[in-house]
């Protein structure tokens, strides 16, 4: 099967004692699921000292299938190559790279310890079986229980206002206000991809998990219809079972005003953290506080 929707995740693997690892061998990261497949960050070090990495995509599927990406590539937050588009199939399932010449480490700030970091967009997908629903919301029980149809790309999600405005202030205001009693409150909600509202509103129905593939696009719904409920569940996760990277924890910590979480990841912050990493291109994404708090962590231990 097909799957044309465009999806984003990030893989980071950090590499210690550079010096130490053996030539002429490959040293495999963490691996990390992802809509159906399993990524891991490689590194080959030359008999020369010079090294490579590369992005490794592994699946269970049976038969042919592929995966379609762009890429972005930085070492320790510096951008090496952006928009590289590459097939991951049964037969191809590691990207190449060049490599990086010892002499030019300098250049891309890799020390002993370095940060590898991929972001990925997903054009498409095919030979993956179609994710099951957990509550449909569109059978015959869901229609005679719902007073309000919303329309949400091609689908309709049969839904009931009481409960979506008991946990939405967003709902609240758009359903509650409504006083037509003759026949079901139909409404649009534009811009919204709707496999990503069916997985909002299985966690606020809790009657499904949130999962490493659906938290990010579940915590945008939640923060967007202001569903407090929705919104800690995906902190819950982000604390205590995501994959993410301490990096990518911190900026949802701050964007979306995770104090639990943001208290969590200033406190896994240690002297071996790349801190300038954390640094946004735009500064203005952090306030006073969390710049004073990421500098006070910073210099503590200068001084160590």
């Amino acid at each position: 099967m097909s799957d044309n929707k465009e999806k984003k995740f990030s893989i980071c693997q950090g590499f210690n004692n550079l010096s130490e690892l053996k030539k002429k061998e490959t040293t495999a990261g963490e691996t990390t699921k992802r809509f159906g497949a399993s990524w891991k960050i490689e590194l080959f070090k030359y008999a020369s000292g010079d090294i490579t990495s590369n992005v490794r995509c592994e699946c269970t599927q049976t038969g042919d299938w592929s995966i379609n990406t762009v890429f972005d590539l930085n070492f320790n937050g510096k951008v090496v190559i952006t928009g590289r588009p590459f097939e991951f199939n049964q037969k191809d399932t590691s990207l190449p790279l060049p490599f990086i010449k010892k002499a030019d480490f300098a250049n891309f700030r890799i020390q002993e310890s370095f940060t590898v970091e991929y972001h990925v967009k997903i054009i498409d997908m095919n030979g993956f079986p179609e994710k099951q629903k957990s509550m449909k919301f569109d059978d015959r029980v869901a229609k005679e229980a719902s007073d309000v149809i919303l329309i949400v790309g091609d689908r309709k999600f049969y839904v009931c206002k009481t409960y979506l405005s008991f946990h939405s202030s967003y709902f609240k205001d758009l359903l509650l206000g409504n006083v037509e009693r003759s026949k079901k409150f139909v409404k649009e909600l534009k811009d919204i991809d709707p496999e990503a509202f069916q997985d909002f509103l299985q966690v606020l129905y809790a009657v499904s998990q949130i999962e490493h593939d659906t938290c990010l696009e579940i915590l945008k719904l939640a923060d967007l219809f202001d569903a407090n409920v929705v919104v800690r569940r995906c902190e819950d996760f982000l604390m205590n079972q995501s994959k993410e990277t301490l990096k990518i924890k911190f900026q949802l910590a701050v964007k979306y005003k995770l104090d639990e979480l943001k208290k969590k990841c200033f406190a896994e912050m240690t002297e071996k953290t790349n801190y300038q990493n954390f640094i946004p291109e735009n500064s203005a994404d952090f306030d006073t506080d969390v710049w004073k708090e990421l500098y006070s962590r910073a210099v503590s231990f200068m001084w160590k």
